[in-house]
């Protein structure tokens, strides 16, 4: 009897482990085939096309568009209206430009399931895109949201906890501050010691009152002249910068670009 009953509970196990490797398989294929269609939203019409549905998924029948007007003047004039201007475009919804500051950052030795924040995508375009490169876990952080992926907030006092994020993506958003510095310090207080921070930023050679005069309203935003100004914000907290953009000789209008890891 005590011979039957071991190869019996032997026969169980045997059974068990086996539909224990079946489940391992079938998810692993699932994770790769979800992999594979994710690579599609590295194309802008696809990003676009998917950033469109959602957008009038959650905008237009959901009606969960919203603005946050900042309770401090550390945001500049105009902010939250400039870019509701431009949030329903095709441009925008797939963010064409965040391509800029994603390639490079998704050639960097780095965990793809390392929290990231990005702060001001202004829609999901640029979550999308990291999502596209493989990174699953990613949040946004907006004073214009109509997303479940992005919070409403003020990126010069952001809602989480000290070292909550791997790696923060501030994509052409610290020239809307009138206190960079303060905005860097935030990004430096919610990012891991060792994480990775990347910065985008629109160089013009024409000033804040020109550019006013263009788009016909008050903008008084300050372009960001180079890299030494972007570092410059976050002090002693740079580390090893792995990839940085200066401004070529004579060029009138370009992104300056620095990606860098912290220290603590």
């Amino acid at each position: 009897m005590a011979v039957r009953a071991g190869a019996t509970y032997h026969s169980s196990m045997k059974k068990t482990v086996a539909r224990m490797l079946k489940a391992l398989h079938l998810w692993e294929f699932a994770f790769r085939v979800r992999r594979f269609l994710c690579q599609f939203l590295r194309i802008d019409a696809v990003r676009g096309a998917v950033g469109w549905a959602r957008y009038f998924l959650y905008s237009t029948l959901l009606r969960r568009l919203k603005t946050l007007q900042p309770a401090t003047s550390d945001v500049i004039h105009n902010t939250v209206f400039h870019n509701m201007k431009r949030v329903r475009s095709f441009y925008e919804l797939s963010a064409p430009r965040s391509s800029l500051l994603v390639h490079p950052l998704s050639s960097i030795r780095v965990s793809k399931s390392s929290p990231i924040l990005s702060i001001g995508p202004r829609t999901e375009g640029e979550l999308l895109n990291l999502i596209g490169y493989g990174f699953h876990n990613v949040r946004g952080l907006d004073l214009i949201t109509y997303s479940p992926w992005v919070d409403a907030g003020d990126m010069h006092a952001m809602p989480y906890k000290d070292g909550q994020f791997g790696i923060i993506i501030m994509g052409w958003v610290i020239a809307y501050s009138n206190d960079r510095r303060k905005a860097a310090e935030e990004a430096v207080r919610v990012v891991r010691n060792g994480g990775i921070i990347a910065v985008g930023a629109e160089y013009m050679s024409r000033s804040a009152e020109e550019t006013s005069a263009v788009i016909g309203y008050d903008l008084p935003l300050t372009p960001i002249q180079s890299v030494a100004e972007i570092l410059g914000y976050f002090g002693d907290a740079v580390d090893h910068v792995y990839f940085s953009q200066d401004p070529p000789p004579g060029s009138n209008k370009c992104d300056v670009m620095a990606i860098f890891s912290v220290k603590k």
